[in-house]
């Protein structure tokens, strides 16, 4: 299990963190059938599906899973059912719907729809990583985000954290970077870059299959745009797209990593995971502590 996106926030206090307290506490607030009247629910769930292990720890990490699950109500079905009501009453008693009466009635037909509907469930992976002081999340989903920080308050009463501060613009430093031609030394540059003006409109160029320090991407750099996202290779371990809210996109860990944790496996499916887990949780602390020099955080 390698993640291919991640969220990294910083912990505020380890010290009164106890994951211990939350490897107990996960199992009493799983994730709970939506309700009939439900938009969605939210909860943890085991790291396999039908087991009994929610977490799994290696070298002061611990990684964990939770997901969502809610309501899928096509706005189609809603508008033609909504458009057929008016109808029949504009019809019958020979009068206009109002915007008023149609919103009470697209509500009344939500709450009367919503316990046929079909549910969808969506997951969430996190670990934390009480070296680095971080909690990486598997996902740039705002909304997931703020869930299982909620689910996080719930389960553990508080849960101290912060978005990574960085003391230099992300955007400004990448384009700098392209520009200057001086990407750190641990770094080599890949092929998709998007780059944005600074106008109201906020136009954007997209390069995919192009080399970023290509004439064609400094161009438009020197005359004033700046660097949106950029694919960048780590010490030939990782592959990522870097964007400038400093979210990391696209991750390729290295065949070697993976191959290196398939020898380490016992084979099947904890065993895969714990071996996994424990080389991609170790690249990304080793990571994370270039990523905090190149946009001084503290």
């Amino acid at each position: 299990m390698w993640f291919k996106n991640a969220q990294i926030f910083q912990l505020k206090d380890t010290e009164s963190l106890d994951t211990n307290e939350l490897i107990n506490k996960i199992p009493e607030f799983p994730l709970k059938e939506c309700g009939s009247q439900e938009e969605f629910s939210f909860g943890w769930l085991p790291l396999i599906r039908n087991s009994e292990q929610w977490s799994l720890a290696s070298d002061h990490c611990l990684l964990f899973r939770a997901g969502k699950e809610e309501k899928v109500l096509p706005s189609a079905v809603v508008r033609e059912e909504l458009e057929a009501k008016v109808a029949e009453i504009e019809l019958i008693e020979g009068r206009k719907v109002g915007r008023k009466e149609q919103s009470d009635m697209k509500e009344e037909l939500v709450f009367t729809l919503r316990p046929k509907a079909f549910s969808k469930r969506t997951d969430i992976w996190a670990y934390i990583d009480l070296k680095a002081k971080i909690l990486v999340l598997n996902s740039t989903n705002a909304s997931m985000t703020e869930q299982l920080f909620k689910h996080l308050q719930t389960t553990l009463g508080s849960f101290p954290m912060t978005p990574l501060q960085a003391q230099v613009s992300p955007s400004s430093l990448m384009t700098d970077w392209l520009v200057k031609n001086e990407v750190p030394a641990s770094l080599e540059t890949g092929d998709e870059c998007e780059i944005q003006d600074a106008s109201e409109d906020k136009a954007t160029i997209r390069f995919k299959s192009l080399e970023p320090l290509s004439e064609d991407v400094t161009r438009h750099l020197a005359e004033g745009m700046a660097v949106k996202n950029l694919a960048l290779r780590w010490s030939d371990k990782l592959s990522f797209v870097l964007h400038d809210d400093l979210t990391l996109r696209k991750i390729k860990f290295d065949d070697a990593l993976k191959e290196a944790a398939f020898n380490d496996s016992q084979g099947g499916g904890l065993s895969d995971m714990d071996a996994n887990f424990s080389l991609m949780s170790l690249t990304m602390r080793e990571f994370f502590a270039s990523y905090c020099l190149w946009f001084e955080i503290n």
